[in-house]
This record gives C-alpha cells, structure tokens and sequence, in this order.
C-alpha cells in the first residue's frame, strides 16, 4: 500500500516537473507580445492567491471613506499613478500599455472585485514581476486607504475627455 502510494507520488512529480519544463521551454523573456493563455492563468492565479494571502496579515486601521479622504487619495492619484493607469484612471498611459502585464483601468471589474484590504496591499507592496511599484515606504499608511477609497469611486465618475 505504502510503496504504491510513493510510486503514484513520484509519478505525479515527474508529471509536474515535465509539464513545467514544457511550459518553462516555450515562455519568453521578451514583453513585447503577448503571454500565452497557460501564462496568464498561472500568473493571475498566483497574483490573487498571494494578494488575498498579504490581505489576511494585520494592516494598519483603515481611515473613514469621507469626501476629505477620497480627495486625498485623488491628489496622491495624480502624483503617484496617473503617470500609468492614466489621468481618468480608466485609460492607461503609453507607459502604462508597454508594462507587462499592462496597468489595468482601475474603473474595471478585475480591480473593483478585490477587497479593501487586498487593493491596500497591492498599493503598500507592489506586485513583484510586474510594473506596479511599491508605495509603502514612500507615502503613510493613511495616504495609501485614503487612495483605496478614491479608486472605489473611479467606475461611477463621469469620464472627461
């Protein structure tokens, strides 16, 4: 039973370390094009799976989401993300587009669906691997909640062009 057991453990290891090679031989280090399907799951899997994980540490209190604060967090906006997410935060800039993966519109549905807490840690962390820097040393912790409120109201402001 035992030997059965570590036979299908070691089969199941091969399998992976083969699949992994297979995908690892057909990646490519360029951002120029776009990632393969298999790419963007595991890297969008991953993404979610360590940024719900960082959301469930302690973090610092969240401020109230007033108009004040929301104010706040658009002047950050504007000094510290319009330059990739874009002005209306919906449209990413030239920079923004050329990141891999690219800046999201912050208006849509993939971004809206984290919670509070997960949107703080991407912002306070970045994302490793991608072109999203981290804030946390460089703006308080205040800043960064109020910043989370003021992207909570991006998919209902009126768009200005």
């Amino acid at each position: 039973m035992l030997r059965g057991f570590i036979l299908c453990i070691v089969v199941l290891m091969v399998l992976g370390l083969a699949g992994g090679w297979f995908v690892f031989q057909h990646m490519e280090i360029t951002s120029l094009g776009h990632p393969s399907r298999v790419e963007t799951y595991l890297a969008t899997t991953a993404k979610h799976s360590m940024v719900a994980r960082a959301a469930q540490q302690p973090l610092p209190t969240e401020t109230e989401n007033n108009a004040d604060n929301i104010e706040d967090g658009h002047g950050t906006y504007g000094a510290s993300c319009a330059g990739c997410h874009g002005y209306d935060g919906r449209t990413p800039t030239k920079i923004g587009n050329a990141l891999y993966p690219p800046a999201p519109s912050l208006a849509s549905g993939e971004v809206q669906n984290y919670k509070d807490a997960e949107l703080f840690v991407i912002i306070r962390g970045g994302i490793r691997l991608s072109g999203m820097p981290a804030f946390g040393n460089s703006q308080p912790n205040e800043q960064l909640w109020n910043l989370v409120h003021y992207v909570r109201t991006l998919p209902n402001a009126p768009v200005h062009h």
